[in-house]
């Protein structure tokens, strides 16, 4: 356990020495941060584009709203036109109507100008307005909700990201440390090689060991630069240059201090996956009763004016006040009285879209409890697991120091120390990867409840009026 606290504590300052991809790529008028999680979900927040996306999406629930709204309103039309037409006449008709030669050929012009204004209101439609207005509202939350589920899921790949950079960067600091172990045993191999204690291989066998552990340094500095600009481009903002991220993690804890029956109760209940579904069977009730109000006879007002005028050449273009005019008023009733049966196909559909829209309910239900469910087996496990490479360092260091002593008393060959150098590096990696593993599995719970804004502490919903 100290090997790893060490390994996480030495992180940070080694990114910021190494001097990666990242921080050699900073330049003076670029920003250069220590990045914690939280500030990176909240630049995400305002520059990730899939996440942007996402909250444009959200936006439209007013404007469909609205629109539905103004079914209950007048619709009023108004027109204005001028015109003017050109006409020549080479051929005329007799009385008996035989085509002739005009005698007379000339270019008559006319002009004319109109004003129209139209005002239609439905009076009564069977409901299906009221209808269409609730589909449109439940249509409008089916999108929000689906829109909060990217968001979402962006935040936790966010997170994911920050946790890969930040377990790179562990990880890399153990290398350096084992590094640092691998200089000291070669520098003791080297001094007994000069009092004649251990032979030529044993030298070359440390040398060996020290020149591996040099590459695997290099290569996780490598995957340290990469994880670094992974982290940049899922943050989606184009002035961070990272140079380093902070490396406290969640401290682990044991899942059974959860109550998995409230977790699976709360991710149900606000899951945005199983609230689109719930929205979508709203829409789909919504337009059942659209498709069975179609069957009542509607009512509609209407009324028109009209005005015009007409002259030769262009006495009558753009003229403003014209003085010819008429007016229209009018009730219309109509009564669906048979219509190919294609009501009765619109209700039937409407009716079994209805009941899948319910059972698409249940199934996101269960999926949601399962998912959990199992990302709580997942984290028991790895929590389990964790516990047991703790343990396991424990013994590798202790049998690592032990083995060092001998060595040096020369009770012990340098085959002996290579193994249990081997060893030790291997529970020290894999303790630090696990602490890694229960931060992600802690995310992928999140994610499956649906709560990893509520959890980093962002609003990602926009309620409406």
């Amino acid at each position: 356990m100290r090997a790893v606290a060490v390994g996480v504590v030495l992180g940070l300052g080694v990114i910021a020495g190494v001097g990666g991809v990242a921080a050699q790529s900073a330049s003076v008028d670029q920003e250069v941060t220590v990045l914690t999680l939280r500030e990176a979900l909240e630049r995400a927040s305002q520059f990730n584009p899939e996440y942007r996306q996402a909250l444009n999406r959200m936006e439209l629930e007013g404007p469909q709203r609205r629109e539905a709204w103004g079914a209950f309103l007048p619709d009023l039309r108004l027109s204005l036109g001028t015109s003017q037409r050109f006409s020549q006449q080479r051929t005329a008709v007799d009385f008996f109507g035989n085509p002739i030669d005009n005698e007379v050929t000339r270019t008559v012009s006319t002009s004319s100008s109109n004003q129209s204004a139209s005002v239609g209101l439905d009076l009564f439609r069977g409901g299906e307005r009221f209808h269409a207005f609730d589909q449109a509202r439940a249509q409008a939350r089916a999108e929000r909700l689906g829109a909060e589920r990217d968001l979402n899921t962006i935040l936790a790949e966010v997170q994911r990201q920050f946790l890969i950079a930040q377990r790179q960067t562990a990880r890399l600091a153990v290398e350096v440390e084992l590094l640092a172990a691998r200089e000291s045993d070669y520098e003791v191999t080297l001094r007994l090689f000069e009092l004649a204690t251990v032979g030529r291989s044993d030298l070359l066998g440390a040398e060996l060991d020290l020149e591996t552990q040099r590459v695997a340094v290099t290569e996780y500095r490598g995957q340290v630069d990469k994880a670094m600009l992974a982290l940049q481009r899922a943050i989606g903002d184009p002035s961070l240059r990272l140079a380093s991220i902070e490396q406290e993690l969640p401290l682990p804890f044991d899942p059974a201090s959860l109550d998995l029956e409230m977790l699976v109760a709360t991710a149900v209940q606000r899951s945005p996956a199983v609230g689109a579904a719930e929205a979508t069977r709203a829409v789909r009730q919504s337009a059942l009763g659209s498709a069975k109000a179609s069957r009542w006879p509607t009512l509609s007002l209407g009324s028109n004016f009209y005005r015009s005028a007409s002259g030769p050449d262009r006495s009558a273009l753009f003229e403003l006040d014209p003085g010819d005019f008429y007016s229209t008023f009018g009730l219309t009733v109509s009564i669906p009285v048979f219509t190919q049966f294609q009501t009765s196909q619109r209700i039937a559909s409407a009716s079994i879209d209805l009941r899948n829209a319910g059972e698409q309910v249940r199934q996101a239900e269960l999926e949601r409890e399962e998912q959990v469910r199992t990302r709580y087996v997942d984290l028991e496990t790895t929590w389990a697991t964790l516990r047991q490479r703790e343990t396991a360092l424990e013994v590798a260091e202790e049998r690592l120091r032990i083995v060092q002593e001998e060595y040096r008393l020369a009770t012990k060959s340098i085959e002996d120390l290579r193994i249990a150098v081997r060893e030790q590096a291997t529970a020290q990696r894999d303790a630090v990867d696990q602490r890694f593993e229960f931060a992600v599995a802690l995310v992928w719970l999140y994610e499956a409840a649906g709560i990893v804004a509520v959890e980093a502490g962002l609003a990602t919903t926009r309620e409406q009026d």
